[in-house]
């Protein structure tokens, strides 16, 4: 099982603390009676700062490094350091190939890696997993669900599994799945998207190899995924940056002895000049941060995430007579303008801390091209600094990215760094603040707001008037849309025609269960009406109209111009209140 949110972070546990870090040549040291003189003198002429004769004059090795206080420097024996340099190398685990991310009730699986062993027993993209190995998921902890569903090669693990309304049992073996150091793909949109896990030997290779493949592929617009991605060599961070700022300053390093070092970028010959994001978060550390620091200060991405970790000293590998090594913080590293990064970490451009950075990263590059296109009708605007994007308003209102514009919309409204804009037949049209209060035009510009109720029953029926005779095979869940505004989730409706031109809309009977779907207390719903409704000539609505629905204790409705509500006595059911909004298809 590999997943960003949980498989990765499970493996980012076991090495953070080892592994957040560079790995400078191996220096080898002259012969010393013993390793503790070794270590001594290694502190004294490589360490980033001057030791201390508390240090210096302990009578162990393991007293010395207590002493000196450093996370990041350490004694290894041979069999340690050999398991060290594996876990740069080797993204190999015995799993069962999906991926996953957490939810309530378990793990929802948000792929299914063909080839393995879960996608031959039919586990699909959308199933929520509840138990494993006879074990309920609910309420448990990334690594303990990874634990549970990860097992030795070979073994079998039984799933509970929640699909729809229904709940199905799966046995899935589990087998070896290597994972490379670096992946690509293709995503919609031209979107070349590469996720880099950690900064290994095979890195710049497989890399290459990587964005060859997708520039073939014609992708017009890139994400460099970073996340969770704890470090690694030195020299690979080196060759990475290259693609992006060619061969610049990518860092600068001050050890002991000597004034601040300039690093340069490989020459690859060609630098990537499309729109690039880099995604970061709090475990991309060391390799990571300078990759990222390098992009931003050269001006070649923009930064989509959470604050890095905030490792910014450099360690070297020391060969000690014993066999083991001592593994030394030697330097610090700033970034190309001199910024600090240890313990301050990289600051993302575009925060995003509640959502999947990835999606948002997808969102504003979902219009590139837009720009050479006088006309922005069906796109938003998004500006960070002098960064412009153009977001598609229907990736945006789409439930797999809805959150995602959510947050991004909540940027723009708490800060003057980021803009929005509507796009029209004419170009941008700006944003106001009642627009960023309300939300809804920042998804649905175009609409028209035709009720505001409030105080509604989680059983709520809803009744629509259109000025014409309606053809009702045009209505249907995708025409109308009752959905929760927070989440984008639809709430499955049903509908009843009562006239020519009136239609009550109300959330759905599972038939299985014989129970009817009930609104959240306490939440806020959007009714969208969608201008793919037709009169019986086959005329579409003049605009599509959206009525706010809010849901809480007392039944009162507030009406807004636009809107009217039926009296108690034209209800056809009396005991459930309607909110109507009249509607123009004539």
């Amino acid at each position: 099982m590999r997943t960003k949110k949980l498989a990765n972070y499970k493996l980012s546990i076991s090495i953070l603390l080892i592994l957040i870090l560079l790995i400078c040549p191996t220096a080898t040291v002259l012969a010393a009676d013993d390793v503790l003189s070794e270590v001594r003198n290694l502190l004294k002429r490589s360490y980033v700062d001057p030791v201390s004769g508390d240090v210096l004059n302990a009578p162990t090795v393991d007293e010395t490094l207590q002493r000196l206080g450093d996370p990041h420097t350490r004694y290894m024996n041979a069999l340690e350091y050999q398991d060290f340099l594996k876990s740069i190398e080797d993204k190999s685990f015995s799993g069962i190939g999906i991926n996953v991310e957490p939810a309530e009730e378990g793990v929802l699986v948000t792929g299914v890696v063909k080839g393995f062993p879960a996608e031959a027993a039919g586990l699909q993209k959308g199933d929520l997993i509840i138990e494993a190995g006879g074990q309920s998921l609910a309420g448990l902890t990334p690594e303990m669900i990874v634990n549970i569903i990860r097992g030795p090669e070979g073994s079998k693990v039984d799933l509970k599994v929640k699909r729809g309304g229904s709940i199905l049992t799966f046995t899935v073996e589990r087998r070896k799945i290597e994972e490379p150091t670096v992946t690509g793909e293709k995503l919609a949109g031209q979107i070349g998207y590469i996720e880099i896990h950690s900064f290994g030997m095979t890195t710049p290779a497989v890399f290459a190899d990587v964005i060859q493949e997708l520039r073939g592929q014609g992708v017009v617009s890139w994400i460099i995924d970073l996340r969770d991605n704890p470090g690694g060599y030195l020299d690979v961070a080196l060759d990475l940056a290259g693609y992006f700022i060619g061969p610049n300053p990518v860092m600068q390093v001050k050890d002991q002895k000597h004034p601040l070092q300039t690093y340069l970028a490989a020459d690859h010959k060609f630098v990537i000049d499309q729109p690039v994001v880099f995604l970061i978060n709090e475990n991309s550390a060391s390799a990571s941060e300078i990759l990222a620091a390098a992009v931003e200060d050269h001006h070649k991405a923009i930064l989509i995430g959470n604050k890095t970790y905030g490792k910014g000293t450099v360690q070297s590998i020391f060969n000690l007579s014993d066999g083991g090594v001592l593994k030394m913080t030697v330097a610090r590293f700033y970034s190309p303008k001199g910024n600090t990064i240890n313990e301050v970490g990289v600051l993302p451009d575009v925060p995003v801390l509640t959502t999947d950075a990835k999606a948002a990263a997808e969102l504003l590059l979902s219009g590139v091209g837009r720009a050479e296109n006088p006309d922005k009708s069906g796109y938003i605007q998004f500006t960070c600094n002098s960064d412009r994007f153009a977001v598609s308003l229907s990736q945006a209102c789409s439930p797999e990215f809805w959150q995602s514009w959510g947050e991004l919309i909540n940027l723009a409204a708490a800060s003057e760094i980021y803009q929005t804009g509507i796009g029209g037949s004419n170009g941008w049209t700006n944003v106001t603040a009642e627009m960023l209060r309300k939300r809804w035009p920042l998804y649905y510009p175009d609409y028209r707001q035709v009720g505001d109720l409030h105080d509604i029953p989680l059983d709520k029926k809803f009744t629509v008037s259109f000025q014409g005779q309606v053809d009702w095979q045009t209505v249907n869940e995708n025409s109308v849309e009752l959905i929760n505004s927070s989440t984008g989730e639809r709430v499955p409706i049903e509908f009843q025609v009562l006239d020519a031109g009136t239609l009550q809309v109300r959330p759905k009977l599972d038939a299985g269960t014989g129970t009817r779907t009930e609104l959240k207390p306490g939440t806020t719903y959007w009714l969208v009406l969608h201008q793919t409704i037709r009169d019986i000539k086959g005329s579409g609505l003049h605009q599509g109209a959206l009525a706010v629905v809010k849901t809480a204790g007392s039944p009162v409705i507030v009406q807004s111009p636009g809107a009217r509500v039926k009296p108690q006595s034209e209800m056809v059911n009396p005991d459930s209140d309607y909110g109507q909004a009249i509607l123009d298809l004539s």
